[in-house]
């Protein structure tokens, strides 16, 4: 009887233990410092994919402009050929025209139309039909307003479309020599056009720059 009394009690004493060690163990959880790092764990994700998902933003806008700034340089170019081809009195004089301002003498007269320097772009190419000329690159703020002469009369020509907003284009064309005709006393046949088109992506300037040559042998 001694015996399984003593045998008892053990088990009792043995049982209890492992009850306390049980709630013991199911007390202990996460302390402050665990729940701070897991916190700054997670925001540190969370701020990793917010700066993903805005570079991608923003690389997607650039790419917007960059595809619209090349559309505007591919255009004016195609611009610039047609007045090779075209002749409207008191605008467009062929050949002779594609020029910078200030370019292409004949009988004294400079007969570049396109203007030199950064220059707002306009929807409207305005009354003489091809892009880069006073007609549509005259200074943002306002219409642009020029006076002309046609069959000795003078008109007023107004273009007062809307500035295309974050966009500049500068068209710079220079002669070429050609070694099989040389000028003098050739009349010069080779141009070489550049056409910038530069705008803003989050405070920083970007460039689309196309370039070709126009020629001109017919005459």
């Amino acid at each position: 009887m001694r015996g399984n009394r003593r045998r008892c009690r053990f088990l009792s004493d043995s049982g209890n233990s492992s009850s306390d060690r049980i709630g013991k163990a199911g007390q202990n959880g996460f302390s402050y410092i665990d729940v701070m790092i897991g916190i700054v764990i997670l925001m540190v994700g969370i701020l990793a994919s917010a700066g993903a998902l805005t570079a991608n933003l923003v690389r997607s806008h650039e790419t917007e402009k960059q595809v619209i700034a090349k559309q505007i340089a591919l255009s004016t170019i195609e611009s610039i050929f047609s007045a090779r081809d075209i002749a409207r009195v008191g605008g467009v004089e062929g050949w002779n025209s594609v020029g910078n301002e200030g370019s292409n003498p004949v009988a004294g007269v400079n007969r570049g139309i396109f203007m030199t320097g950064w220059r707002p772009i306009r929807e409207d190419h305005g009354w003489d039909g091809v892009t880069g000329t006073i007609d549509d690159a005259c200074d943002a703020g306002g219409p642009c307003v020029v006076p002309r002469i046609v069959n000795n009369v003078t008109i007023t020509t107004t273009n007062d479309s809307p500035v295309l907003d974050g966009f500049e284009r500068q068209i710079v064309i220079r002669d070429l020599q050609d070694p099989d005709r040389p000028s003098p006393p050739h009349n010069i046949a080779r141009r070489r056009i550049d056409v910038s088109v530069r705008y803003n992506v989050n405070r920083l300037q970007r460039q689309q720059t196309i370039s070709t040559i126009i020629a001109n042998y017919g005459e």
